[in-house]
């Protein structure tokens, strides 16, 4: 008999799926430039109406509501307002993801700031899993090749970005101009594997619950 092949009835599990696919048909796009993504806001609005739609799909009950919404205020952040790129999930089964995003280009410089402030991301992620959603997912596109390679000085080696990179429990902090003030502590370990297709690198982190 063959085994059987259904939606999985676990909607957190649910939510990782629509997000696989939904990465995967971002990626493309971009690669055969059905999408022409050059800053971080279409890049949200893009990626945020694909994720509709594949969870949309997700919806087997009658009941089941998929909802996805930007810039989702959660307070209380470090002592502060912070606003999540995407928050998406099923609201009548309490299963919630919150999505960061980061886009930066060669054009656009400015590297260490760009590893600071994805490290801000990735730490804000776990404290609003910690209080409020399920899960969450951290996503970077670059066509710089400063995030992929390993610093050997400066910002770099210790906001470390690339290929291959292990960042582990620990609190980060760096006297970058413009960035002085910023200390980061994250509480789970994430290994960084980037993905090449086309001219673009594209890296994605889990940020589960623990």
């Amino acid at each position: 008999m063959k085994q059987k092949d259904a939606l999985t009835k676990n909607y957190v599990h649910r939510i990782e799926s629509v997000l696989d696919i939904s990465w995967r048909i971002l990626k493309s796009r971009l690669r055969d430039e059905r999408h022409l993504i050059t800053t971080e806001a279409p890049f949200q609005h893009h990626f945020a109406h694909i994720i509709s739609t594949i969870g949309e799909s997700h919806c087997t009950k009658r009941e089941d509501i998929f909802h996805v919404d930007l810039e989702t205020k959660c307070e209380g952040i470090k002592g502060k307002r912070k606003y999540i790129d995407i928050t998406c999930g099923f609201t009548n089964q309490n299963a919630s993801c919150a999505i960061e995003l980061k886009f930066k280009t060669n054009r656009q410089g400015a590297q260490d700031h760009g590893r600071i402030d994805a490290f801000v991301d990735i730490e804000a992620l776990e404290l609003v899993c910690d209080e409020k959603f399920n899960i969450g997912r951290f996503y970077m596109i670059t066509d710089s090749t400063a995030y992929i390679k390993q610093s050997k000085k400066g910002v770099g080696t210790k906001f470390t970005t690339h290929d291959g990179a292990l960042l582990k429990p620990d609190v980060y902090q760096y006297a970058s101009k413009g960035r002085e003030e910023v200390v980061v502590t994250l509480n789970n370990q994430y290994e960084l594997e980037w993905e090449k297709i086309g001219k673009w690198y594209f890296l994605e982190i889990d940020i589960n619950k623990h």
